[in-house]
């Protein structure tokens, strides 16, 4: 009978440490930690350092046509290295098939839904993986929108009739539908954004339909895209068009973080097209200057140079204009309008455009293999891009951004592009060459950064030099400008076995790099080491960093320490009336360089019930946080995150240490703590 008892009285103090652990006390609570903080918008970047712009704008476009998610993943540092700022996705919205038939890429273009991922591309996980990749190498995302029309249900009658998967919120809403019928007269204006172009067309200007575009494109900036390409955006109305919408303010208007988004239409020169109206809202496709440079290289034409001078954009500025050699358009539909160019013409087409000042250039990467689409959709296409003569051209582009240009020609087939008094490219369409021309550039030696090799001198106001036929010249200076040094993260605590380290350099000649003072070793810009492995928890690693040139030396020296990986923290969150789901943004502003998780607008946050919702970060013990959900944003613009370390609940602008929502239960007995010897037990109640 004793053991019964005492059983008993264990059971009794057992449900008050459970109720203690669900986070109710055995006393009445006195007091609660209540942290009241200031706040401010802060976004730091950890792009690495490969010589690429700060704006999406100013560098190039990769036009990753039909590639996965996994293969652009896959080669970003690639890219990085060869120069190009932006990678552009084919369309990530769902897809009517199934198919990754190469010949079958119209299908990324026939959408049944606005929601991110297909079978083509990949999922909106793998989406969400690309872009924080991306992030790494200062790459920017550029996502292609089908905003205009949806897949249909085949051809014939069915050519304006929706396909049987379009999603049924779009599907059986009529008002999402303009009149099945095709334009008739390219130039009524009406017509072109009120008909369709072979496909069911949608009234773009019905609100509630804007409002899933505008959801599903912050979606995709949530997740990581930095901008868009509008596909058939000639066919959205303007305000200012015969049956005009404000869909273009509306939309472009509601998306996050809009200000630093790099977004432009396909407008494709010819009929009614009100070109320079769409520059109000966007940038503009220069597809009649695609025209002339493929002519100028002797594409169906005579080699002249001259034709690729003049952008013929209907008077609209340069810096309004994506400017290529050929479009996926051009080489993929029927007509075949570039698909017989030789990868020669492509090259200095793109040196053409690429060296130029102010427009923003897309390289359009044709299909692997043999054939017209000899790839699957999903694989990466040709190595073009990985040209030396490429790579040279887009590294003259991004070192040359914010400068003028003068364009000099010696003949029909020479072109000299000059970049204030920077820099040059020479385009030689020709045979040998003997350049012999007016320039801006200091006097001195230049030498050849393309495959061509050779230098050219600047003497008394004249460049001169030999450049061999069919060649390209890329001159420019770096002296003055010292090696720069970057990682690829944040030094400080790390909370895994081991960590790898990128480390990359520009302007240098050479590097070293040593370990908690050891031996110097030699390495390559992009080269990874791994610190901590097998360490005990609380070592310290000491990265010293050395890059040489003929300008001089820059060192480096970062320091890590190897802490518990058991470590982690976990934040919980009130969402206020009227937000969707709340994304949190995350820093450490006491690491430097700042330590950042995902890039604004942070990471989505998992709803546990009752208005709260969580995120556990692994391996962080303090952070400073932001919370935001579309327009609304904890704390405001221009203030400082919440501080935080360990568990924290954060309701209306305050952090506590436990949930402020708890009901404290109190524990009173009426009986001292004792044997008995009855088999009636004492009373022992819970209030």
């Amino acid at each position: 009978m004793k053991r019964k008892v005492r059983q008993l009285w264990s059971l009794v103090l057992f449900a008050a440490l459970l109720l203690q652990s669900w986070g109710f006390t055995a006393e009445a609570q006195t007091s609660t930690d209540i942290t009241q903080l200031e706040s401010q918008s802060i976004h730091p970047s950890q792009a690495s350092n490969y010589g690429l712009p700060l704006n999406t704008k100013d560098g190039l476009i990769f036009h990753a046509w039909n590639w996965s998610f996994e293969s652009i993943m896959n080669h970003l540092p690639a890219l990085a290295e060869a120069g190009f700022k932006s990678v552009q996705t084919s369309p990530i919205q769902g897809t009517k098939e199934s198919s990754t038939e190469g010949s079958k890429w119209w299908v990324l273009y026939q959408p049944v839904n606005f929601k991110i991922g297909n079978s083509q591309l990949g999922t909106r996980e793998q989406f969400k993986r690309m872009c924080e990749e991306a992030e790494k190498y200062g790459i920017s995302i550029i996502v292609d929108v089908v905003a205009n029309h949806t897949g249909n249900a085949g051809g014939g009658n069915l050519t304006y009739t929706p396909a049987a998967n379009v999603d049924p919120a779009i599907k059986n809403n009529s008002s999402f539908w303009h009149e099945a019928r095709g334009v008739e007269n390219w130039n009524d204006r009406w017509q072109v954004t009120q008909w369709g172009v072979g496909l069911p067309d949608l009234n773009t200007s019905n609100q509630q339909l804007q409002d899933m575009i505008i959801s599903f494109m912050n979606d995709a900036i949530n997740l990581g895209a930095d901008g868009f390409r509008f596909d058939t955006a000639k066919h959205i109305e303007l305000p200012n068009d015969p049956g005009g919408s404000n869909f273009w303010p509306r939309v472009l208007g509601g998306l996050s973080n809009k200000a630093s988004l790099f977004n432009y239409g396909e407008v494709l020169q010819g009929g009614a097209d009100n070109f320079a109206g769409y520059t109000s809202y966007l940038n503009v496709t220069a597809s009649n200057y695609g025209h002339s440079v493929r002519n100028a290289v002797g594409y169906q034409s005579s080699k002249n140079v001259e034709a690729a001078k003049f952008f013929n954009a209907s008077g609209v500025s340069p810096s309004k204009l994506v400017t290529w050699v050929e479009s996926h358009d051009d080489y993929a539909n029927d007509n075949n309008v570039s698909t017989a160019m030789n990868e020669w013409q492509i090259k200095m087409g793109w040196a053409i455009i690429a060296s130029r000042a102010e427009t923003t250039s897309l390289f359009f990467n044709r299909p692997v293999g043999n054939g017209k689409f000899a790839g699957k959709l999903g694989d990466p296409g040709n190595s073009l891009w990985k040209d030396p003569d490429i790579a040279a051209v887009n590294k003259f582009h991004n070192a040359m951004t914010g400068e003028g240009e003068y364009l000099r020609t010696q003949g029909n087939e020479t072109l000299l592009v000059e970049r204030g008094t920077k820099g040059m490219a020479i385009i030689n369409l020709g045979g040998i060459t003997q350049i012999n021309s007016e320039t801006k550039l200091a006097d001195g030696i230049y030498e050849n950064r393309a495959s061509s090799g050779g230098t050219f001198t600047v003497s008394k106001g004249r460049i001169t030099g030999s450049l061999g036929g069919g060649q390209i010249a890329v001159l420019y200076k770096t002296g003055g400008q010292t090696p720069t040094v970057s990682i690829d993260v944040p030094e400080g605590e790390f909370n895994t076995d081991s960590l790898k380290v990128k480390m990359t350099y520009a302007n240098a000649d050479s590097a070293v790099y040593s370990l908690n003072d050891g031996p110097e070793t030699a390495f390559r810009s992009g080269d990874t080491i791994t610190l901590g492995t097998g360490a005990p928890i609380g070592s310290t690693f000491v990265l010293k960093i050395t890059a040489l040139s003929a300008a001089g030396q820059t060192v480096k020296t970062y320091t890590f320490k190897k802490e518990d990986p058991s470590s982690s923290l976990i934040v919980h969150f009130y969402k206020p009336s009227g937000w969707g789901t709340p994304n949190i943004y995350y820093y450490d502003d006491t690491a430097s360089p700042i330590k950042e998780g995902a890039p604004w607008p942070g990471t989505a946050m998992r709803g546990e019930g009752n208005g709260w919702y969580v995120l556990q970060i692994p391996t962080w013990k303090i952070a400073k946080v932001m919370f935001n959900s579309g327009s609304n944003q904890i704390p405001g613009p221009q203030m400082p995150g919440f501080e935080v370390s360990g568990e924290k609940w954060i309701k209306d602008g305050q952090v506590f240490s436990s949930n402020p929502e708890s009901n404290p239960v109190h524990l009173l007995m009426d009986q001292e703590e004792q044997l008995f010897y009855t088999e009636t037990p004492g009373v022992y109640r819970i209030n």
